[in-house]
């Protein structure tokens, strides 16, 4: 049984590219939990329920990036992953301003802007890792080789008239 052409042409930039992917958006998941959970009880959250908004946040964008991942590479057309796609920039806006509420209402942006760089990154890759993927997942028609000339043949001289 051989493999669909599709299958064939994910090699190991297309896994890269997923892993990659994968790691922004766990260290981004880690990396809010904090913020949010600092947010939370600045703001006065009881401390049993400060640490379960940033998971569903962050769920909600996971789940999100997988299902337009799968889309994606599946082909789906654009306006089936468009309201998939609306929701996950309205979460990741979210998780921005989550986390960088807590340093800009305490007057750090210092802190702020550094807080916002994984969110942004979730943004981005939000943004362009679907339609990456979906273009490294399509079959490639390869190239006929470039025909190298024969050393044994001496072509014809011109003929002048």
């Amino acid at each position: 049984m051989t493999a669909s052409p599709r299958v064939e042409a994910r090699g190991a930039a297309f896994h890269a590219v997923t892993v990659i992917m994968s790691a922004v958006v766990s260290l981004t998941f880690l990396f809010g939990f904090g913020n949010v959970w600092l947010l939370a009880l600045r703001l006065g959250v009881p401390s049993y329920v400060a640490p379960l908004v940033a998971p569903a946040v962050d769920l909600s964008v996971l789940g999100l990036l997988v299902a337009i991942r799968e889309l994606a590479v599946r082909g789906a057309p654009v306006r089936e992953v468009r309201a998939a796609r609306r929701l996950l920039l309205f979460a990741s806006v979210v998780t921005l301003a989550l986390n960088v509420a807590e340093p800009a209402l305490a007057g750090n942006p210092g802190k702020a802007a550094f807080d916002a760089v994984g969110p942004l990154l979730l943004i981005g890759w939000g943004e362009v890792g679907p339609g990456l993927l979906g273009a490294m997942a399509e079959p490639r028609p390869t190239r006929p080789a470039a025909a190298t000339p024969d050393p044994t043949v001496v072509p014809a001289p011109a003929s002048r008239r």
